[in-house]
Parts: structure tokens; C-alpha cells; sequence
């Protein structure tokens, strides 16, 4: 069962869990459709164990933390996705964001209207594709910002990083050893703001969040790695859906 107080949402926990007490802004970027996935639908609401996608995620959001806002940054199918959550999670803060342009433009762009939507100081910006717990989202906090890194990647989490002796990341690229898992957190205002002005440029609209990230960390910012032992998968293809489902 799920309260809330006022615009921040506060679920139930367990007695020897401890959820943070700040308020953190998760983003799921849930705006393109998986490849030759569009018949199914958008991701965001496919059938995993008698669950939708987005049941497991908030879920898992709803473990993790005691207070916390979600912003869905939706496109392919909008309407289904919205209509959905305002049906069955109106007691909880969740906002709907439309990327109308999604066809023609990248992550960059939906996570760039995802953060002109909060003041919060505290950003965790997710993949709406991926099957999330709250393992892995316990990882990150609240001290420094975070990329959480994948120890047993699956196939199609394509895009690395390089670490180095402090583990910072250097340099994000594809095929880069050290896989990220597509989640990063951010812990402050001046790191928020910084990333958003360098998605605001024009060239990045059609960009992906790793290249604005490597932009990023050209600067003073630094963003902590720290590996994900607890697996996750990320479901954008027929392939990863079908042997997640079996």
C-alpha cells in the first residue's frame, strides 16, 4: 500500500530496509519503441510474469526510496502509456512528459524535457527499457553522482566506459569494456544544470545521453562508477523480450 504527503510519494517498508529520506526524481525515459516491437506495443506496458514493465519498475522505485517523484518521458504510444498510469498510480506524484518529436530525435532530447520538469537537486535518470530492482538502484548515493556499471551485462547494453584509478569515468563509447548499465544519478543542482545547458545545444537533439555525458565530465563534474552485481536486463528487441518472458 502506497501513501503520499502531499506531492512526495512515501511507500511502506519493512522494518529492516532503510529507504533514504531525501527526495529523489527518477526519469524513465520511455519514448522509443523496442526493435521490431511495435505490434507488442510500447515497452513500457508489455506482460513480464503477469506484470507490466512499468508495475516492476515503480515497484522497485517504490523499495528504494522514501520519498520520490516520477517523471515518464514517453513518445512511441504516448496515449496508452498515460492513460494507463493515471488509471492505476494516481495516488502516487508521477508526471507525463511528451517527447513529440521522438522519431527524429534521441535520448538527449526526452532527458533534456524530463529535467526542464523538476526543480529537485536529486536526478535518477533510467532507460525505460530495462527490468530494474531495487538492488540495483540502492547503489546509488547521495554523495556523489553515479554511474552504475553492469559485472554480467546482457548483449544489448551496448555502450561502455572508461575507468580509471579512482573509479571516475574518463570516456563513454561503444564497446568500451566496462558496460554501462544505461542508469546515472545525479546529486546536485550544479551538475543537474550543467548537463541540461549542454542538451539544450541544438546538435545534441538527435545525440544519445552518453555523449552529452562525455561532454560532461570534460568539466570539473565527476561521476562515480560502481558495479551493479545484481542483474538487470534491458528489453528493446523481440529477441531479449522472448527469453525474458520464457
Amino acid at each position: 500500500m502506497i501513501n503520499t504527503q502531499k506531492c512526495i510519494t512515501s511507500p511502506k517498508a519493512k522494518k529492516d530496509y532503510k529507504p533514504r529520506n531525501d527526495l529523489v526524481t527518477i526519469i524513465l525515459l520511455c519514448d522509443s519503441p523496442g526493435y521490431r516491437m511495435k505490434s507488442y506495443g510500447p515497452t513500457s506496458l508489455i506482460t513480464i510474469a503477469n506484470h507490466r514493465l512499468i508495475d516492476i519498475q515503480i515497484e522497485a522505485i517504490g523499495k528504494t526510496f522514501k520519498y520520490y517523484e516520477i517523471i515518464l518521458c514517453v513518445g512511441f504510444d504516448a496515449e496508452k502509456i498515460s492513460k494507463y498510469v493515471r488509471n492505476k498510480y494516481n495516488n502516487i506524484n508521477i508526471r507525463i512528459v511528451e517527447n513529440q518529436l521522438y522519431n527524429s530525435s534521441n535520448s538527449c532530447e526526452s532527458a533534456r524535457l524530463a529535467l526542464n520538469n523538476t526543480i529537485n537537486d536529486q536526478v535518477l535518470i533510467c532507460d525505460g527499457n530495462l527490468l530494474i530492482n531495487s538492488e540495483t538502484l540502492s547503489l546509488v548515493n547521495a554523495e556523489y553522482s553515479t554511474v552504475i556499471l553492469e559485472s554480467n551485462p546482457c548483449s544489448n547494453l551496448e555502450v561502455g566506459v572508461n575507468v580509471d584509478e579512482k573509479n571516475e569515468a574518463q570516456h563513454f563509447s561503444f564497446g568500451a569494456s566496462n558496460i554501462w548499465s544505461e542508469i546515472l544519478y545525479l546529486n546536485n543542482q550544479e551538475i543537474i544544470e550543467a548537463l541540461r545547458r549542454i542538451m539544450c545545444g541544438t546538435d545534441y537533439k538527435s545525440k544519445f545521453i552518453f555523449e552529452a555525458l562525455n561532454e560532461l565530465i570534460k568539466t570539473k563534474h565527476k561521476l562515480k562508477c560502481v558495479k551493479n552485481e545484481h542483474s538487470i536486463k534491458k528489453i528493446n528487441n523481440v529477441k531479449t523480450y522472448h527469453a525474458i518472458t520464457r
